[in-house]
């Protein structure tokens, strides 16, 4: 089959030989070369094809990446970014853990990469179907990808999107150099002095950013981090907001490991993930040194820790110490929200951004705003059950039971065990006049809450207490 690359074409599909599209008229073949077969992604900036190549005997595989303008202002800053792209891939692809650059088109002012394709899935792909990554997949993981940021580094460029999404592993282990390739350098940065400017574009994915590259600044060892952050959420298989203490401001990601790390590799993790940087690792060497000088895994066998419960991660609010956090991170909580804003600018369908900054308008007592972010969050990512949490919350706060009712009721598909939620829905049902559904939500918090400890039960019944009197 060819496909039409005519972002107007209504029936793409054409036969496989042809030299124009039969719905359309548009030219099938990219360049008089490379023939898109089928859209394999699609995102903020354009489309993806598995594409082939004309002028070879094989008609070997490739990529074709099509760049659609965002219908708003930052249109030309995408424009740039795609073109960067192709600049960066240009100089690093001869790495083999990189894809080469085949092609760079702009016929009528419409851009087009053409690149490697790479047989194979990437490391979110491979997380969701065999679960999590064992330490030694992880260490052998950081093996095969330091020495290739260490070789973009060394060039003055920043990777700025680390992420299990644009980490592939390829089908054939052939390599001598590594399984592991690296993609998607539309957001890397040239390196001048030693930052990015001060005030410099925000770029890259949430969960996965650096806390200084929130504010426009980027190092060696903001890739670092969110290579860092990668193997967190590998090993554990939860989203990285969800690994995160916001609270206390640090890394609770041990609490989700199924089998607990060596502990000099835990540690070596913890800094890698620091928010300071002047504490984290400041190169790619310096982590592949300390990485070869552990000792070898001494194989452990350990039941999965206990999930931590509701009470801790949801309903029992969070402190103070968040906006100390921000304060030291940003500045000022305001500086906060606007990092937030640019991220939001750049990728509007970041949900882990849009809960952050609900996060924070609650702890600013701003619970319209608040409500507004987590209702944009859960939208975006409808199964996450702490934002159904927080957002019953609110409504109760705010006495608008019904609304508070449907979002425990969601909290609770996704999460049934949690006797605190079941409390909270059993007073607003008998407030609503539902007696018998009220009771039967008593019945189910107390079957839970015997389970507990004595010390829990007393803790989520005062907090059950505080919400439903404020």
């Amino acid at each position: 089959m060819s496909y039409c690359l005519n972002v107007r074409c209504r029936k793409p599909q054409n036969p496989p030989d042809g030299k124009f599209c039969q719905s359309c008229g548009s030219p099938l073949l990219l360049g008089d070369r490379y023939r898109a077969i089928r859209p394999i992604a699609q995102g903020g900036f354009g489309r993806t094809f598995r594409a082939v190549d004309e002028y070879k005997p094989s008609r070997s595989a490739c990529v074709i990446k099509q760049f659609l303008p965002p219908s708003s202002a930052d249109a030309s800053k995408a424009a740039e970014l795609f073109r960067r792209e192709a600049t960066q891939l240009d100089e690093l692809g001869k790495h083999p853990q990189i894809p080469e650059l085949l092609a760079h088109f702009e016929p009528n002012g419409q851009q087009y990469l053409v690149q490697e394709f790479i047989d194979g899935r990437n490391l979110e792909e491979e997380l969701q179907a065999n679960g999590c990554f064992t330490e030694d997949r992880i260490r052998q993981l950081l093996l095969d990808l330091l020495p290739v940021l260490q070789f973009i580094h060394d060039r003055h460029v920043i990777h700025r999107d680390i992420k299990p999404e644009n980490i592939l592993c390829r089908t054939s282990t052939s390599s001598s150099t590594g399984n592991l390739v690296l993609v998607d350098f539309g957001a890397s940065k040239v390196l001048t002095g030693t930052s990015l400017n001060r005030f410099g574009t925000t770029i890259g994915s949430a969960g996965y950013v650096a806390p200084e590259q929130l504010k426009g600044q980027v190092y060696p060892a903001s890739d670092l981090y969110g290579l860092g952050v990668t193997c967190l959420h590998l090993l554990t298989q939860v989203e990285p907001f969800d690994l995160l203490d916001i609270a206390e401001g640090r890394w609770k990601w041990r609490d989700y490991l199924p089998v607990p790390l060596s502990p000099p590799f835990a540690d070596l993790l913890d800094r890698l993930v620091c928010p300071e940087l002047n504490q984290r690792y400041q190169s790619a060497a310096e982590v592949l040194q300390v990485l070869r000088s552990l000792p070898k895994i001494s194989p452990t066998i350990a039941p999965p820790p206990a999930k931590p419960s509701f009470f801790n991660r949801v309903l029992a609010g969070i402190p103070q110490a968040i906006v100390g956090r921000i304060v030291r991170e940003f500045g000022s909580p305001e500086a906060a929200l606007n990092a937030y804003d640019r991220a939001l600018a750049i990728d509007p369908n970041n949900a882990g951004v849009w809960y952050q900054k609900a996060t924070l308008y609650l702890k600013l007592q701003q619970l319209e705003d608040a409500i507004y972010c987590f209702q944009k969050t859960l939208k975006l990512q409808p199964n996450k059950s702490e934002a159904w949490g927080q957002l019953g919350n609110l409504y109760l706060r705010t006495h608008r039971d019904r609304e508070a009712m449907e979002s425990y009721l969601k909290f609770l598909e996704l999460q049934p065990d949690q006797p605190l939620a079941w409390l909270c829905l059993s007073a607003i049902l008998k407030r609503l006049g539902d007696d018998r559904e009220a009771r039967r939500c008593l019945e189910k918090a107390k079957k839970l809450l015997l389970t507990s400890t004595a010390e829990t039960q007393a803790n989520i019944l005062w907090q059950a207490w505080d919400i439903l009197t404020r």
